[in-house]
């Protein structure tokens, strides 16, 4: 393991920080919310956050996640073919859930299956999916919590891979649990879900954000399936400035309407999330959305850090040199217009003695900011990047005899 050498430099300067947006109280009409820079995990709104609550389809991302890693692991293929069972049949063709109508005896690919699942939440299509590799409920479920506890997950419990309740499973309900088990998550999970979502897989977003999407379900007959997600740019709950390009909705009667979004807004990539949002009409969780838009607009605004010099100069050993310039990611932070705060910039090696030879744009280390008033989804410091800004050849016996 690589040793870890930690700088502390206490500043004490004061910039518009960020405590009254995190700090509010529900201000946002659902049972749970939260707002957060999906780049820094930096939380910039928080409602309810750390409450298990029923999530219904948005469950349906946790799930691609772990076929994801069936990809990458070769198990499957984004080509394989996913023959539809008669049970699985019957989940896709009931009219009372979410359906593309899939074939008993056809074959798709997880292609067509992933878009069906994110674009249409389609819960057929979720079951071959979670079946593929020949699981049962059972042996997905676990592979879910697994992948759950390792991004950090804390508060998710897992019925089904689809987000139904285990009532609505048909033959692959579990029957040692009650019909209305369902799967549960906190705000701040399926903030920690979505974020690690788009920056491990941002190609999925290519999937998110379709406004529809064309399905060949038998050889004489194509679906054309609208995007249940009405924040896409140009449709109904679109915001202005901000360009929303996923994320994933969920629905049920214990749930109410849910939603997980993401899209950037002044360069950086946003993540959202609304649980249970209030009132009877699905769409007041695009309209929590947007109210969450507006505090950001209104109340906070990006402010960059000034990196002090004894951060940006590093010493190095057996170089041509004897010092180097680092380069810090773009520094900035989500704070609120009428705050004041006090905040702490450490830095943190990958080693604790720099050596050349060092080469212009490696990694050497990060910068880490902390402030009570900053909180970050997984409750580590906001972390930024430190770079080399130059090249630092080895230099030759006599250079390194001197330094």
């Amino acid at each position: 393991m690589k040793k870890l050498t930690v700088f502390i430099l206490s500043l004490f300067m004061m910039l518009m920080g960020g405590s009254q947006s995190v700090l509010a109280n529900s201000r946002i009409d659902a049972s749970a919310a939260i707002m957060a820079d999906a780049s820094t995990g930096q939380i910039i709104y928080k409602q309810n956050v750390d409450k298990a609550l029923p999530v219904a389809s948005i469950t349906k991302l946790l799930t691609i996640l772990v076929i994801e890693d069936e990809i990458q692991q070769k198990q499957l293929s984004w080509d394989t073919q996913v023959k539809i069972t008669p049970e699985i049949a019957a989940i896709s063709n009931d009219a009372a859930y979410s359906s593309i109508g899939l074939k008993s005896g056809q074959s798709y690919s997880v292609r067509t299956l992933i878009n069906a699942a994110l674009v249409k939440s389609a819960d057929g299509a979720t079951v071959a999916l979670a079946t593929a590799t020949g699981d049962g409920t059972d042996e997905f479920n676990l592979k879910m919590m697994q992948k759950a506890k390792k991004i950090g997950m804390t508060k998710t419990n897992i019925v089904n891979s689809v987000g139904l309740d285990n009532g609505d499973m048909k033959s692959f309900k579990l029957a040692d649990l009650p019909n209305n088990a369902a799967n549960t998550m906190s705000a701040r999970d399926v903030a920690i879900l979505s974020q690690y979502f788009v920056t491990h897989y941002p190609e999925l977003l290519q999937i998110t954000a379709q406004k529809e999407v064309k399905f060949q379900i038998a050889k004489d007959q194509v679906k054309t399936e609208k995007n249940l997600n009405k924040m896409l740019p140009g449709e109904q709950y679109a915001v202005k400035g901000v360009t929303i390009d996923g994320l994933k909705t969920g629905t049920s009667d214990s749930a109410g309407a849910c939603f997980a979004s993401t899209g950037k807004y002044q360069g950086h990539r946003i993540i959202t999330v609304i649980l249970h949002s209030k009132g009877s009409n699905k769409d007041n969780r695009f309209k929590a959305t947007q109210n969450l838009y507006k505090i950001l607009k209104t109340e906070d605004h990006l402010q960059k850090i000034k990196v002090p010099s004894s951060v940006t100069t590093r010493k190095v050993a057996n170089g041509v040199e004897k010092t180097m310039k680092l380069t810090p990611q773009h520094v900035t932070i989500w704070s609120p217009y009428d705050t004041k705060t006090n905040y702490t910039l450490g830095t943190q090696y990958k080693k604790k003695k720099l050596e050349a030879p060092i080469w212009k744009g490696e990694r050497v280390g990060s910068l880490r900011i902390t402030s009570d008033q900053l909180e970050t989804l997984n409750g580590e410091p906001l972390t930024y990047s430190l770079y080399s800004a130059n090249d630092v050849r080895r230099g030759n016996f006599w250079q390194r005899l001197l330094h």
